[in-house]
């Protein structure tokens, strides 16, 4: 076990590491920092979140956690809970790496895809309600922190995150408490209806229900995370293409023009 032996480093108040050791049986890496623009503590294993400590002040976060700051209650975790972390890991990059199915349920019937199209609304509904509790964990009664909508979609990735949040204000188009730019947007991404025998969408089942101005903030914050993103060419997204088909595009030529 170590800790850390030169003094904080307070460049970055969202970020002073104050103790880091190995874990469990395969000695795992364990960071712990204080975040003073959150008022939070928040550890991570293996470089992914752990668990985290919110107080509503600084003068909370002091009280609690900065006075008399331990070494080993800062490091304490069971294996149990290190089981518990690594296998929600290999969940969350197994939700990253899932498609998104854009069709109707109809359409996924019509072409024996029912089962496709049940495995991504359920992943649907998962990041729906990951968004919301990562408003409900992010909003101080100010602002939206930031990097709340960045976590989310390192867990469920960009495409779902946005065709969730694009869904959510489709459904929701009439309520003023959305910005205007942010229905515009919604509105370039296509998501068919999906109505079911009673003539309800089944759309709404991956609808975000936290407050709509909390949903808008959080849209516009993945909208500049996407930005933010390199971008892909249209070249590499056609060898990709053929990498996943096993097939080569065939190539173009142009017509010869007969001879006058």
């Amino acid at each position: 076990m170590s800790e850390y032996d030169a003094p904080a480093d307070f460049d970055d108040l969202s970020r002073i590491d104050v103790a880091y050791t190995t874990v469990g049986n395969d000695g795992y890496p364990l960071q712990v920092y204080v975040d003073l623009k959150e008022y939070k503590i928040e550890r991570e294993l293996e470089e992914r979140p752990l668990d985290v400590r919110q107080y509503s002040s600084l003068e909370e976060l002091i009280e609690n956690e900065l006075k008399g700051m331990d070494f080993q209650e800062l490091v304490a975790v069971t294996e149990a809970e290190i089981q518990t972390a690594l296998a929600a890991a290999e969940e969350e990059v197994a939700l990253s790496d899932l498609p998104v199915y854009r069709e109707n349920f109809d359409y996924a019937r019509e072409c024996r895809e029912v089962e496709t199209y049940r495995i991504s609304l359920q992943a649907n509904i998962a990041c729906k309600e990951a968004i919301e509790q990562a408003i409900s964990q992010s909003y101080d009664g100010r602002r939206l922190a930031e990097g709340t909508a960045a976590k989310v979609m390192n867990q469920f990735g960009a495409e779902r995150v946005l065709y969730v949040l694009a869904n959510t204000i489709q459904q929701k188009e009439w309520d003023g408490r959305f910005t205007y730019p942010n229905k515009e947007w919604a509105k370039t991404v296509s998501i068919p209806p999906n109505m079911d025998s009673f003539g309800m969408d089944r759309n709404y089942a991956f609808a975000v229900s936290s407050h709509p101005g909390l949903i808008d903030l959080f849209v516009t914050q993945a909208r500049k995370e996407m930005e933010r993103q390199p971008r892909t060419s249209v070249r590499e997204q056609l060898r990709q293409a053929q990498k996943e088909t096993g097939k080569k595009a065939p190539a173009t030529h142009k017509k010869k023009e007969p001879e006058r």
